[in-house]
Protein backbone atom coordinates (compact mmCIF):
# COMPACT_ATOMS: atom_id res chain seq x y z
CA UNK A 1 0.00 0.00 0.00
CA UNK A 2 1.22 3.47 -0.69
CA UNK A 3 0.18 7.09 -0.55
CA UNK A 4 1.01 8.86 -3.79
CA UNK A 5 1.40 12.62 -3.83
CA UNK A 6 1.42 14.35 -7.22
CA UNK A 7 0.43 17.72 -8.62
CA UNK A 8 -2.99 16.13 -9.28
CA UNK A 9 -3.52 15.30 -5.61
CA UNK A 10 -3.11 12.60 -3.00
CA UNK A 11 -4.33 9.04 -3.41
CA UNK A 12 -3.95 5.63 -1.80
CA UNK A 13 -2.69 2.94 -4.18
CA UNK A 14 -2.30 -0.84 -3.97
CA UNK A 15 -4.74 -0.88 -1.05
CA UNK A 16 -4.98 -4.66 -1.21
CA UNK A 17 -1.25 -5.13 -0.54
CA UNK A 18 -0.68 -4.81 3.19
CA UNK A 19 2.93 -6.03 3.02
CA UNK A 20 4.40 -2.54 2.65
CA UNK A 21 3.54 1.09 3.29
CA UNK A 22 5.28 4.12 1.85
CA UNK A 23 4.69 7.64 0.64
CA UNK A 24 5.61 8.24 -3.00
CA UNK A 25 6.51 11.77 -3.94
CA UNK A 26 8.77 12.99 -6.71
CA UNK A 27 11.58 15.26 -5.53
CA UNK A 28 10.01 18.25 -7.32
CA UNK A 29 6.75 17.76 -5.36
CA UNK A 30 8.42 17.50 -1.95
CA UNK A 31 8.33 21.23 -1.16
CA UNK A 32 4.52 20.91 -0.99
CA UNK A 33 4.41 17.37 0.48
CA UNK A 34 3.50 18.42 4.02
CA UNK A 35 0.77 20.75 2.77
CA UNK A 36 -0.63 18.04 0.49
CA UNK A 37 -0.70 15.40 3.25
CA UNK A 38 -2.26 17.80 5.77
CA UNK A 39 -4.79 19.10 3.27
CA UNK A 40 -5.90 15.59 2.39
CA UNK A 41 -6.23 14.56 6.04
CA UNK A 42 -3.77 11.72 5.46
CA UNK A 43 -0.93 12.97 7.61
CA UNK A 44 2.07 15.26 7.82
CA UNK A 45 5.72 15.45 6.82
CA UNK A 46 8.48 17.22 8.72
CA UNK A 47 10.97 17.18 5.85
CA UNK A 48 12.80 14.01 6.89
CA UNK A 49 12.84 10.55 5.40
CA UNK A 50 9.45 9.56 6.87
CA UNK A 51 5.94 10.94 6.99
CA UNK A 52 3.35 10.35 9.70
CA UNK A 53 0.14 8.96 8.25
CA UNK A 54 -3.26 9.19 9.89
CA UNK A 55 -4.20 5.54 10.52
CA UNK A 56 -7.98 6.06 10.52
CA UNK A 57 -8.01 8.10 7.29
CA UNK A 58 -5.60 5.73 5.56
CA UNK A 59 -7.78 2.76 6.55
CA UNK A 60 -10.96 4.52 5.43
CA UNK A 61 -9.53 5.32 1.99
CA UNK A 62 -7.95 1.92 1.51
CA UNK A 63 -11.08 0.02 2.57
CA UNK A 64 -13.16 2.10 0.14
CA UNK A 65 -11.26 0.50 -2.73
CA UNK A 66 -12.06 -2.91 -4.17
CA UNK A 67 -10.45 -5.04 -1.45
CA UNK A 68 -11.21 -8.71 -0.76
CA UNK A 69 -13.05 -9.97 2.34
CA UNK A 70 -9.83 -10.90 4.18
CA UNK A 71 -8.43 -7.40 3.81
CA UNK A 72 -9.41 -6.26 7.31
CA UNK A 73 -7.32 -9.05 8.88
CA UNK A 74 -4.32 -8.19 6.70
CA UNK A 75 -4.71 -4.50 7.56
CA UNK A 76 -4.77 -5.36 11.27
CA UNK A 77 -1.64 -7.50 10.84
CA UNK A 78 0.14 -4.61 9.07
CA UNK A 79 -0.71 -2.20 11.87
CA UNK A 80 0.31 -4.75 14.53
CA UNK A 81 3.64 -5.19 12.74
CA UNK A 82 4.12 -1.42 12.65
CA UNK A 83 3.43 -1.29 16.40
CA UNK A 84 6.04 -4.01 17.09
CA UNK A 85 8.59 -2.12 15.00
CA UNK A 86 7.94 1.14 16.83
CA UNK A 87 6.45 2.84 13.76
CA UNK A 88 3.03 3.44 15.34
CA UNK A 89 2.47 6.43 17.61
CA UNK A 90 1.81 5.54 21.27
CA UNK A 91 -1.89 6.37 20.86
CA UNK A 92 -2.14 4.37 17.62
CA UNK A 93 -3.38 7.29 15.53
CA UNK A 94 -0.30 7.74 13.33
CA UNK A 95 2.02 5.36 11.51
CA UNK A 96 5.41 6.29 10.06
CA UNK A 97 6.10 5.53 6.41
CA UNK A 98 9.20 6.14 4.31
CA UNK A 99 9.03 8.91 1.72
CA UNK A 100 10.39 7.54 -1.54
CA UNK A 101 10.60 8.49 -5.20
CA UNK A 102 7.79 6.99 -7.30
CA UNK A 103 8.89 3.94 -9.31
CA UNK A 104 9.76 4.34 -12.94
Amino acid sequence: MYVEVTAAGVRVGAADDCTFLDVRAAPDSRPSLDEALRGSGLGAWDGGTEAGLNVAELRRRAAAQDVPPDWAQRWAAMIAYARRQGWLSPDGTSVRAHVIDPPG
